[in-house]
């Protein structure tokens, strides 16, 4: 039976296209899913209309704010995420396959899910030295099925430079080179004993 969850979704389309573009860089690929936050489920039945309206109306009195980088490591899969706050999330949130008395309460929007444990150091160190703070009130509550494509579906425009973002200083110009640069030595391998050997002079090994 399909599950059913309540996302709270990031429209605004400067953070949008910042955090998509930063997870592309991270993942090394196109990303397709939402910018979001699970709230509650799964739910095994039709999510009703008014229990999204009312979630959307207790939130919408305050703005979403991300602030700060975190990570875990659940077996050989390392996630990276950045931080999401709200007064009201705490009032709608229900995750029974993360209970919070187990997991901790932590809202947030993954950045990088993957195996590469160096790759995810690199990307927690570089967002954490770039010291992000973004406050948006564009954002809205809704229904996502988990196995069906609207889960993943086309999730608005990121092609939407983040200039504004950059303008208010809030992010530097450079972020996605700079952020590129450090994620590519992660790719390189570590030199092999007989690579080692090849780089040391004749005369030196002898």
């Amino acid at each position: 039976m399909a599950k059913r969850f309540i996302f709270l979704e990031i429209s605004d389309p400067e953070i949008l296209s910042l955090i998509t573009s930063i997870r592309e860089s991270a993942m090394g690929g196109t990303s397709t899913s939402h910018v979001h936050i699970t709230v509650r489920g799964p739910y095994h039945r039709e999510i009703p209309i008014r229990q999204l309206e009312r979630c959307q109306q207790l939130l919408s009195t305050r703005p979403l704010v991300l602030n700060g980088v975190g990570e875990f490591q659940a077996g050989d899969t390392h996630v990276v995420y950045l931080k999401v706050q709200h007064p009201g999330l705490r009032r709608i949130w229900w995750k029974p396959d993360y209970p919070v008395g187990t997991f901790g309460f932590n809202p947030h929007v993954t950045v990088y899910e993957g195996t590469n444990a160096d790759r995810a150091n690199r990307l927690k160190e570089f967002l954490t030295q770039e010291g992000l703070k973004l406050l948006t009130w564009d954002f809205q509550v809704t229904a996502r099925v988990s196995d069906h494509r609207d889960l993943f579906g086309a999730h608005g425009n990121v092609d939407e430079p983040f200039i504004g973002l950059v303008n208010r200083r809030l992010v530097r110009a450079d972020i996605l080179a700079r952020l590129t640069r450090t994620l590519r030595t992660s790719d390189t391998p570590p030199p092999t004993e007989a690579g080692q050997l090849a780089a040391i002079p004749a005369a030196k090994r002898a």
